[in-house]
């Protein structure tokens, strides 16, 4: 079965550094990783946030420098008064690394993962059987370990993962103007809608919100 999971972890290297920082002041995505197993070196594409020129000039030295670093470049830069956010691609050794070890003993249909507060919190969906056997493996390249399941299907769209009902209850919410501000229907009104109480539409409506909420958050 092909599940999402998100694992938090923390080991030895320059993600650490980021211990030091919130993460709207410091933080690293990965958003795209091509591996190449016979080169034993995946092709890396990542953002990287920093509150200020130094805090940025120095994660950059932290990450191209790495030994486990081939090449790296940085293809894009935006300044802004609230901080500095740039685009990179790097080459990047496999041998011994988390990665190495998902890809070469897990099914894996997606990988991306993201860096700051000093831990790494990998989002992966795989295959259920092959992930839970190498957990253990994983397990032994960190110190600080923790795995969720999903209990989102990432195979289906947000619209699939509503129930009929939370579908018409949500549509008639958002046309009728529940969500505007000010609201031109309340809870009550809404219930009347549906024939049913305020404290059900107010469930339904949560239920909703929620799985919109956790699907969607699985994408930035």
């Amino acid at each position: 079965m092909i599940k999402s999971y998100t694992i938090l972890l923390s080991h030895d290297d320059w993600s650490l550094y980021t211990e030091k920082f919130r993460e709207d002041e410091l933080y690293v995505k990965v958003i795209r990783r091509i591996p190449s197993l016979e080169e034993l070196t995946e092709n890396v594409i990542g953002i990287i946030y920093a509150k200020d020129k130094i805090l940025y000039k120095h994660i950059i030295k932290m990450i191209s420098r790495n030994k486990m670093v081939v090449d790296f470049k940085l293809l894009d830069e935006y300044k802004s008064k609230s901080g500095v956010r740039a685009i990179y691609a790097s080459t990047e050794k496999l041998p011994g690394r988390i990665a190495e070890k998902l890809l070469q003993n897990c099914k894996i249909f997606s990988m991306s993962e993201t860096i700051y507060n000093g831990l790494e919190r990998w989002n992966i969906i795989a295959d259920s059987n092959s992930f839970t056997k190498v957990i253990p493996k994983i397990r032994e390249l960190t110190f600080d370990f923790k795995v969720f399941e999903d209990p989102i299907d990432p195979l289906l769209s947000v619209k699939d993962e509503l129930t009929p009902k939370e579908q018409e209850v949500l549509k008639i919410a958002v046309t009728k103007g529940y969500f505007d501000y000010p609201k031109r229907i309340g809870l009550e009104e809404l219930a009347e809608e549906f024939g049913v109480s305020k404290s059900a539409i107010m469930q339904i409506l949560r239920k909703a919100i929620d799985k919109i909420a956790r699907k969607s958050i699985k994408e930035i």
